[in-house]
């Protein structure tokens, strides 16, 4: 808060929760209310799954989440005004996190405050370059994982004027092609920790809970397909007795653990009391009688509901999710990121440790050796942090916590000023074979920084000079980079200007009793995606270094390029002993 002081602010937010609180919504019986909105939202995500109409409606479906699981009894909802409302609540949503922004990380939203009217703007760009980040990694993500994967049209033409659930061949054909699409599904998903992994989550395990979601997925795109096949689209109506009978048959798990996990799945009026937010679930139940789960077929095989079920472990059983989750989820995350390097060529060590060298030293969480024969070896020195992938304000904050993301960069300058001294040269050169090059008898190291993340692209730390990067981008870097660390670290250097020219900013605005409030949000100008490289492929890389060698060069003619160039090794070996990987 730059240009507010902090009570206009608040004074602000007690007006905007105030109108939330006098929406006729909360007047309208919970139950029909609630099926009416969720009808409209599912019939509309069949229009445009991805559109803003869509987000719109179900941002405000989250605004009013705790009263439509209530049962509380009111009058008939109203389409027109419960639309109306919803929309509000959308806007409500969005301004709460600007809130959350403001208070926590000063600089990042800019107020303007007026009798008439208040105007709310990006003041840092890590912002809305986060937001394009996080949209452009889905677009093509998807793109590419379901391009040539998908078996669509032939489960729709099986189910194509088939009653639901009529047993034949034709039905259990689509069900085989869907548990073939959940499975490629999930892959695309934030689904770190093994599938098979017996980690305990507080009442059953990790193993148990993805068998019942990956069966819930299943019967979320029958009901998808079967609704587009025969032209009846809307919501699921699922006995709670029901789901746990079929799921515990279905996965030969015990029927009272099913309904434990369903417990955390299910966004009902107790965890409206536990106060976990709505955002962390798709499946919804009604609060008065039947009481039956509903299921939004599209919206459920959208939403990533294993990383939406560890967020419920974590805020509602803390510390069975530190003891239990934290670490093997950071273990797989170094190791999937070990692998991709590994794929196009590197050599990759992960969890190094450097304390029998100084025990004030962090570990190194991946050391990525790129083998340069014209130079020598660069070094990629990575700091890994795997929190869950935030969905809102809050979560998105919490990176700024002292043993998040912020501590990062720290421990990278720890860990690059450690390796230029005498004991950092020795244990780097440990790492390296006894004749390094095949033509040179000096060669040259350099270092580089990398912070990786599983989801933050640089947000609210656009102050720091080491590079960041979410894993999906880079994944995506390493593929286009055929190997070729030149073009991984130009393209790390030109990315946050690249982003920045391709998300523009949308102004949008509502009323709030007669007063104006304008906002702006991040509106993508279209895809980015880095230029595909031909290093190793081609030849091109052996062509170059016999026409180097050829041509009477050294490593040592980079030296020209200082900035660039930490140190200068001989050949010869230390005798410090080599770190284990």
């Amino acid at each position: 808060m730059t240009d507010v002081t902090k009570a206009a602010l608040k004074q602000f937010e007690a007006r905007l929760d105030a109108a939330l609180e006098r929406r006729a919504a909360y007047g309208f019986d919970a139950n029909a209310a609630f099926l009416l909105a969720a009808n409209v939202a599912e019939v509309q995500a069949s229009r445009d799954a991805f559109g803003g109409l869509i987000t719109a409606l179900n941002n405000g479906i989250k605004t009013f989440a705790a009263h439509l699981v209530s049962g509380c009894a009111g009058v008939a909802p109203d389409l027109e005004v419960l639309v109306e409302d919803l929309m509000f609540g959308h806007h409500y949503g969005m301004i709460r996190e600007f809130l959350y922004y403001s208070y926590n990380a000063p600089g990042s939203l800019t107020w303007r405050i007026e009798p008439d009217a208040v105007e709310i703007r990006f003041g840092d760009q890590t912002l809305p370059r986060q937001f394009y980040t996080v949209w452009n990694e889905q677009m093509l993500g998807s793109r590419d994982h379901f391009e040539s994967t998908g078996h669509g049209e032939e489960i729709v033409a099986l189910l194509r004027d088939r009653p639901e659930f009529e047993e034949g061949p034709e039905l259990a054909a689509a069900v085989a092609l869907i548990g073939a699409e959940v499975d490629h599904k999930l892959a695309a998903y934030f689904t770190i920790l093994d599938p098979k992994a017996p980690i305990e989550l507080g009442g059953y395990r990790y193993d148990q809970a993805y068998a019942v979601y990956r069966h819930l997925m299943i019967k979320a795109l029958y009901h998808r397909y079967q609704a587009e096949a025969n032209d009846e689209v809307g919501l699921v109506y699922i006995e709670p007795d029901v789901v746990e009978a079929a799921l515990s048959d279905e996965t030969g798990i015990d029927r009272a653990v099913v309904r434990r996990i369903l417990s955390d799945l299910v966004f009902d009026a107790e965890a409206a009391a536990d106060r976990v937010d709505a955002s962390y679930f798709s499946l919804m139940k009604e609060g008065a009688s039947p009481g039956r789960i509903i299921l939004r077929p599209i919206h459920f095989s959208l939403s990533e509901g294993l990383i939406q079920l560890l967020r419920v472990v974590a805020q509602r059983r803390p510390n069975v999710f530190l003891a239990n989750v934290s670490n093997p989820l950071g273990s797989r995350f170094v190791a999937r990121l070990k692998g991709a390097f590994e794929t196009q060529g590197f050599e990759a060590r992960a969890e190094l440790s450097v304390r029998h060298i100084d025990p004030g030293l962090p570990d190194i969480d991946l050391l990525v050796i790129s083998h340069e024969p014209t130079l020598g070896y660069v070094f990629l020195v990575c700091e890994v942090k795997s929190p869950l992938p935030p969905l809102w304000a809050k979560d998105q904050l919490k990176v700024l916590a002292p043993d998040s993301v912020s501590k990062a960069f720290r421990q990278a300058e720890a860990i690059q000023a450690f390796l230029t001294t005498p004991r950092g040269i020795g244990f780097i050169r440990a790492l390296l074979p006894d004749k390094p090059l095949e033509h040179f008898d000096d060669f040259v190291v350099m270092f580089k920084s990398l912070v990786i993340t599983s989801d933050n692209a640089g947000m609210f730390f656009g102050h720091e000079e080491t590079p960041i990067i979410n894993f999906r981008t880079l994944e995506r870097l390493l593929k286009r980079s055929d190997g070729d660390m030149l073009h991984i670290l130009e393209c790390l250097r030109h990315y946050n200007d690249a982003a920045d020219a391709a998300v523009g900013l949308a102004p949008q605005s509502f009323d709030l009793d007669g007063l104006k409030v304008t906002y702006e949000a991040a509106s993508p100008k279209g895809l980015m995606d880095f230029p595909q490289g031909d290093w190793r492929s081609s030849g091109r890389r052996e062509s170059l270094i016999a026409a180097f060698v050829a041509e009477g060069h050294h490593p040592f003619d980079c030296l020209k390029d200082r900035d660039r160039v930490l140190m200068a090794v001989p050949a010869s070996r230390t005798d410090e002993p080599p770190p284990k990987d």
